[in-house]
């Protein structure tokens, strides 16, 4: 299914004409507005007015995950904090935490993305979508959220965990979209079996599964025991 036809179904040179048009906006104001960046980009020799095509993209310097940490916290917003709605953040497990804050047109777009997704994956105002991505600093849940909003369907806010109660509400709630890590599905899935409920117990017609690696041999198993279609997100 598509969500938003005039974006979705743009022709190609369209595309390209809207993504660089965009693309210059975007660096001139972060040249503009992040001394970081304006000083990246002053070393490397880099100016906005250079991006003339797309194709431009490799004379811009990389960002750097050292970079994003070296930024902490807000040393990369390019807004001032006042239009900052949300902020959200890595679990800093592996280094210095990675944060991102959002404006309310940032969220907009964030809920526009997902709401492709969803779309993309038989999704309408009338699902019901158990989100079993966590919520928090983690931006999993919130994503699902925002999009499943946009376009009007139930949300059940579940985040992660507490496996007995999630396959209760799936099966009472007759959830119809799982969103979730596919390996937590897997254990949703595995569970379901050892309590015993039968495939015709659960309403599940699709699953929108990211945040980590999965493989097509776990994305099969999915499939066979929810009774579902497996979407990468």
């Amino acid at each position: 299914m598509i969500w938003n036809e005039n974006a979705e179904c743009m022709e190609r040179e369209e595309k390209k004409e809207l993504q660089l048009a965009l693309f210059q906006q975007q660096v001139k104001r972060v040249y503009e507005n992040v001394p970081f960046y304006k000083k990246k980009f002053d070393e490397a020799g880099f100016h906005p007015d250079d991006l003339k095509t797309l194709d431009d993209v490799s004379k811009i310097p990389f960002t750097t995950k050292a970079d994003l940490r070296e930024a902490y916290p807000f040393g990369l917003f390019a807004v001032p904090d006042d239009e900052i709605i949300e902020i959200h953040s890595t679990s800093g497990t592996t280094g210095t935490p990675v944060v991102s804050g959002y404006t309310q047109k940032d969220i907009d777009i964030w809920g526009e993305c997902t709401a492709r997704a969803i779309a993309m994956a038989g999704g309408d105002k009338n699902s019901k979508i158990q989100n079993s991505y966590g919520y928090g600093l983690f931006t999993g849940g919130f994503g699902i959220d925002h999009g499943a909003k946009a376009m009007g369907a139930t949300v059940i806010p579940m985040s992660a965990g507490n496996t007995a109660r999630q396959l209760k509400i799936m099966e009472d709630f007759q959830s119809d979209i799982l969103t979730c890590t596919p390996s937590y599905a897997m254990y949703l899935a595995e569970s379901l079996e050892k309590e015993g409920y039968a495939a015709d117990d659960i309403s599940l017609h699709a699953g929108i599964f990211g945040a980590e690696m999965w493989t097509e041999e776990m994305r099969n198993s999915l499939e066979e025991k929810l009774g579902i279609t497996a979407h990468n997100i």
